[in-house]
């Protein structure tokens, strides 16, 4: 995913944990921890990337981002300073066993947040005039209405592209990896398969060269990853996306520590872009 899609994410969960001040209930208090974590998370990924992009030092921890940015002229010295603060509230955010009461998430959004929000807005003064991300760009290299009517043709309300086209990181011959969801409530793996040949089809690829993925039936672990790092494709509607996003939140809440679900996926998919 490109910078801008990143912070505007940030943006989203920043706006999510505003509308949830203050918690009303058990639910509402889980719902804005992870708002006020991913928010910030996807913060500092989108650090790592204008890092890595400009070609400078790359530290060996988040906090330190802003320190480098700040030796290049880039940023201010309170701007840096601002960084490190994110960087601590995401950790402490980070881990469950870390009991935080109302008031704390309360003082976060209140504090921690504006300054939050004034990164976005110096990161992408940075990205815009260093041409580090087109604002414009085909997801698909192809027309996406000619995928939306393949979508529409499988009874397909919702699809995700993700992975390393999703991240700007494909490579000639790289997969398409797509997640879907399916209108109807039970899907087959013959569902699947149609549908990747439809899709190869319409992209005039192999089909091996497609993945498709009903979240329907899909893991714990591969539904926060499309929260992570899917790009929408194509949706019914918006108000069905929100939904479907808000309801899966709370499915890995209630799941399992939201720290573990990063950190498992990251180990795995970690590159030098995003340091430790």
């Amino acid at each position: 995913m490109e910078v801008f899609a990143i912070l505007a994410e940030a943006v989203n969960c920043m706006r999510r944990a505003r509308d949830l001040t203050p918690p009303g209930n058990r639910v509402e208090i889980s719902a804005l921890r992870w708002e006020l974590y991913a928010s910030l998370q996807n913060i500092l990924d989108a650090l790592a990337i204008v890092v890595s992009d400009l070609g400078l030092r790359k530290p060996s921890s988040y906090a330190d981002l802003g320190v480098v940015l700040s030796e290049e002229g880039l940023v201010s010295r309170e701007d840096a300073e601002s960084v490190r603060l994110i960087a601590v509230t995401r950790n402490t955010l980070a881990h469950a066993y870390r009991k935080l009461t109302v008031e704390d998430f309360v003082q976060i959004v209140k504090h921690v947040l504006p300054r939050a929000e004034h990164i976005v807005e110096v990161l992408k003064e940075i990205a815009d005039r260093k041409g580090l991300d087109p604002k414009e760009r085909k997801v698909l290299g192809v027309d996406l209405d000619k995928i939306a009517e393949v979508f529409k043709r499988h009874n397909v309300v919702l699809a995700y592209l993700f992975g390393s086209r999703a991240k700007g990181l494909e490579r000639v011959g790289s997969d398409y990896d797509i997640a879907v969801l399916f209108s109807k409530p039970r899907v087959t793996v013959v569902d699947e398969i149609e549908l990747t040949l439809d899709v190869a089809k319409t992209l005039n690829i192999p089909p091996d060269k497609v993945d498709v993925i009903a979240l329907n039936n899909a893991d714990i672990l591969l539904k926060a990853r499309i929260l992570r790092e899917g790009i929408p494709i194509y949706m019914l509607n918006n108000e069905l996306r929100m939904r479907w996003e808000r309801g899966t939140y709370i499915q890995i809440l209630n799941s399992t520590d939201l720290y573990a679900i990063y950190i498992k996926r990251t180990l795995k998919t970690k590159t030098n872009t995003s340091p430790p």
